[in-house]
C-alpha cells in the first residue's frame, strides 16, 4: 500500500456503520482483513498542510477461493488468503499474524513492524475498536496502516518527501460495503444512503 500520492477518485460521500468485535481475544486475519468479494472501500485523502483533497476508491474481487484481486484506484494488486495471513502475489504481505507489538514481516516494498493493537479508531464511516496499526518503512516513505475488525483498512497516513519537502497524506475510510451496478452500462456505485 505504500506510495506517495494518492490517487482522487470521484465519489458520493457516503457513510456506513462502524463494525467491531466486542469479544476480548485473539485476532484473526480473516477479521481484520475480510476482503469480501464484490466490496468497496472508499476514503477520504487528505494531504497535511494543504487545501488537497480527494477520495480514493478500493474494490474486491475474489475470483477463486482464496485468490482476491485489490483495485486500488485502477491498479490491480493480487493478494491471496493464507492461514498466516495475506500475502502479496509479487512478493511479501499485505497483513501478516502474529498481531503482536514489534512483530515484523516482508510488505510489499519494505519492513511492516506492527506497531500498535486493541486500538480505537475513529474515521467518517464510525468508531471503531480492537484495531491493529502497522508501520511499513521504505528509504523514501513510511507508511500506518490501521486495520480495524469486519472492515479491514481503516486508515492510512503516508509520510515521505515530494519535490524535496516533507509531505503527509491521509486516507481515512468513509464507507465500506457492497458494491452495486446501476444503469445500462453497469456503473458501478456504492448503496445510498449507507
Amino acid at each position: 500500500m505504500c506510495g506517495l500520492l494518492f490517487t482522487a477518485c470521484a465519489g458520493k460521500a457516503t457513510t456506513a456503520a462502524a463494525k467491531s468485535s466486542g469479544a476480548a481475544g485473539e485476532l484473526y486475519t480473516s477479521e481484520l482483513l475480510p476482503l469480501e468479494d464484490n466490496t468497496v472501500l472508499e476514503f477520504d485523502t487528505s494531504v497535511e498542510g494543504t487545501a488537497e483533497k480527494g477520495r480514493l476508491v478500493m474494490q474486491v474481487r475474489r475470483p477463486h477461493g482464496n485468490r482476491i484481486e485489490l483495485n486500488v484506484a485502477g491498479k490491480i494488486r493480487r493478494l491471496e488468503a493464507t492461514p498466516e495471513g495475506v500475502s502479496i502475489a509479487t512478493g511479501g504481505w499485505l497483513l501478516k499474524q502474529p498481531f503482536t507489538v514489534g512483530a515484523t514481516y516482508q510488505g510489499l516494498s519494505g519492513r511492516v513492524t506492527v506497531v500498535g493493537i486493541n486500538r480505537d479508531l475513529n474515521v467518517p464511516a464510525g468508531h471503531f475498536t480492537r484495531c491493529v496499526e502497522t508501520e511499513e518503512a521504505t528509504s523514501t516513505a513510511t507508511t500506518r496502516t490501521t486495520f480495524c475488525p469486519g472492515v479491514g483498512i481503516a486508515k492510512l497516513v503516508i509520510d515521505g518527501q515530494l519535490n524535496n519537502e516533507s509531505r503527509r497524506e491521509i486516507a481515512e475510510l468513509r464507507f465500506h460495503g457492497p458494491r452495486i451496478d446501476i444503469g445500462p452500462e453497469k456503473t458501478t456505485a456504492a448503496p445510498v444512503g449507507q
